[in-house]
């Protein structure tokens, strides 16, 4: 036994990072500096967890950094240089959902914290649609952001690499580049003349980066991984067989407010379904006669008109929040007209704040048209 012990001490020891934990990854610069390794590999190694960052080590040595690793808040391992590597785990896409705008502040201090940038560089992530905060990352990663932003209510969506489906929405002008993407489409099997086609058309990973690679350079292209997409279901017409008892329950409204929701139609009846859910969801209204359709939110475009407010200084104050006017910008005068706004976050955030203000609103949708 004595034996065993003295082998084991004096063969080599690597540390595997099992988890990032609740450590900063501004970590990795420093371990770096002091390892006299890459900042990349170092971060690699802390966001594809479990993976090796150390190897061939004394076992007095390996311990001793464990330890210190340990308590800036990773979760590592100490394992005889022998043993077989840590598997490799999928890569995985995280997305962000704000089920409550009015957590964007905290979300941006987590966010930050947990991915080594500026609380704005973060606000700057959820914003772009559809919410992507970091990439090629395994389910340990996920697992450690879960945690952080366990209190907040906000989803954490992952999506695997090699089985994602995405879809690709244009915005180009006819023309050469143009010609070009549609001509690799039709060799693809997608008709570019039915339109209807194209909006349906899917992607796997490998087809995805082909036509990025390809086509991008030319700009008004985006390419979305559809686990990450977000829809608005609207009531468009009720008719006198259709299941009006049902409203409530399906909208999640009080049944008061029914009589005024037929007389203002078409109405947002839910809002932010995920891809997921929408089969389901349009199945639950569809058996109440009910019209409702899917619209995309995740890329909206739209403008903001604020008519009138209570309280102009705290106005001014979410304005600039928001990133809507300058820092030296003066009080808005009234009726204020944004310009346009992209994505879904930052209207539902608007109209957070601006519900708190008891000011008087609206959001004027743009024709922003996807092939």
């Amino acid at each position: 036994m004595q034996d065993a012990a003295l082998s084991s001490a004096a063969e080599d020891h690597r540390l595997v990072v099992e988890s990032i934990g609740s450590a900063s990854p501004g970590l990795a610069a420093v371990l770096a500096s002091q390892l006299g390794m890459p900042a990349s590999q170092v971060a690699r190694a802390l966001y594809k967890a479990p993976a090796v960052l150390l190897d061939r080590l004394s076992i007095t040595h390996a311990r001793g950094l464990a330890e210190i690793l340990g308590q800036a808040g990773m979760e590592i391992r100490v394992e005889p240089s022998r043993s077989p590597l840590p598997a490799a785990s999928q890569s995985l896409d995280i997305a962000l959902y704000l089920r409550d705008p009015a957590c964007l502040a905290s979300c941006c201090e987590h966010l930050s914290r947990f991915l080594g940038c500026t609380p704005m560089a973060a606000r700057n992530l959820l914003m772009a649609p559809p919410g992507v905060v970091i990439g090629d990352v395994t389910q340990a990663t996920a697992d450690a952001l879960q945690r952080l932003l366990g209190d907040l209510p906000v989803e954490v969506i992952c999506s695997a690499r090699h089985q994602a489906r995405y879809q690709l929405f244009i915005e180009r002008q006819q023309g050469q580049a143009m010609n070009t993407l549609l001509g690799d489409l039709r060799r693809m099997g997608i008709p570019s003349d039915d339109s209807s086609a194209l909006a349906n058309a899917e992607f796997d990973h490998q087809q995805g980066q082909y036509l990025w690679r390809r086509h991008q350079s030319a700009g008004g292209l985006r390419l979305l991984d559809k686990a990450f997409l977000r829809y608005d279901l609207i009531l468009e017409h009720a008719g006198p067989d259709s299941r009006l008892d049902q409203l409530p329950a399906l909208a999640g409204l009080p049944a008061d407010l029914i009589p005024c929701v037929l007389e203002n139609l078409p109405v947002v009846v839910e809002e932010g379904v995920s891809a997921t859910a929408l089969p389901g969801r349009l199945a639950a209204w569809a058996v109440t006669g009910m019209s409702v359709q899917a619209q995309l939110a995740s890329l909206r475009c739209c403008r903001l008109v604020i008519q009138s407010c209570p309280q102009p200084a705290l106005c001014r104050e979410l304005l600039l929040t928001g990133g809507l006017i300058d820092p030296d910008a003066p009080l808005p005068a009234l009726p204020w007209v944004s310009g346009l706004l992209f994505g879904e976050l930052l209207p539902r955030w608007l109209e957070s704040g601006l519900n708190a203000l008891e000011a008087e609103y609206l959001f004027e949708d743009c024709a922003h048209d996807h092939h």
